[in-house]
């Protein structure tokens, strides 16, 4: 499998992706084939013998983070990274700041808005850039997707957002009791949690509740990939049949 790299550009907060990666418990060679993302291969089991490879579980979050990291990217601008395609911005900071939907918050909130929403997307990216350095030769290729009906306005894009942020959380809890490592377990929960902070932001500046239940509902992959459908125009074949095999 590929080695990650010991050094990034800074994303945010003086942090880099090397140390984002560093914290996540990521670093030097990645292991998948044998279910271990991390260490060496022999550690102990964390799930459930299920006849589904942790590999495919990583490259239905891979598949997911392409599409979250795509969008973000192509509201906000940004270089993207492999799979995720370099885009000009459909908003500004001033277009951001301005939107109607910071109207009823404190300065503090409508200020901060445009630089929430860019640390968001840099966390997207990074979650790509970790899962394809990880998988290796074996990460998925991308979909073909369609923003255009998300990005027609500010409220669109940020409704949009918090429906893929609070998808997102979905996805990985209905996708946790499948994985079988306990290392791949611990690294996809660290991605859930960043996802749900997320999620509880965007559900806030949208005018909901940031924590409406006492527990997240998990949602199988074939239900997650209905919810997304309507921003996909086309998968790989490896993508339409990894579909084919998850629950």
């Amino acid at each position: 499998m590929s080695q990650l790299t010991p050094s990034s550009p800074t994303i945010e907060g003086g942090h880099t992706r090397a140390g984002f990666l560093r914290r996540a418990g990521i670093g030097g060679a990645a292991f998948v084939a044998g279910g271990a993302l991390l260490g060496a291969p022999g550690v102990a089991v964390a799930g459930h013998e299920d006849g589904i490879p942790d590999v495919d579980i990583l490259n239905y979050a891979l598949t997911l983070e392409y599409l979250e990291a795509t969008f973000y990217v192509e509201a906000l601008g940004g270089a993207g990274t492999t799979g995720v395609p370099r885009s000009s911005a459909s908003f500004n900071r001033g277009a951001i700041t301005g939107s109607k939907h910071f109207a009823g918050f404190g300065g503090r909130i409508r200020s901060e808005a445009y630089n929430s929403l860019i640390d968001i997307r840099d966390h997207e990216v990074t979650h790509v850039e970790f899962l394809v350095g990880a998988l290796g030769a074996n990460a998925v290729g991308p979909c073909k997707f369609d923003f255009s009906s998300a990005l027609g306005s500010v409220g669109a894009f940020l409704s949009t957002a918090q429906l893929l942020e609070n998808t997102g959380v979905m996805a990985y809890d209905g996708a946790i009791r499948y994985v079988d490592d306990g290392d791949n377990l611990q690294a996809g929960a660290q991605i859930a949690t960043v996802e749900a902070r997320h999620a509880a932001y965007l559900n806030l500046i949208n005018g909901d509740s940031p924590f409406p239940d006492a527990f997240d509902e998990g949602k199988a992959p074939s239900e997650i990939f209905k919810a997304a459908s309507g921003f996909i125009v086309s998968c790989p074949g490896e993508v339409t049949a990894l579909f084919g095999r998850l629950p």
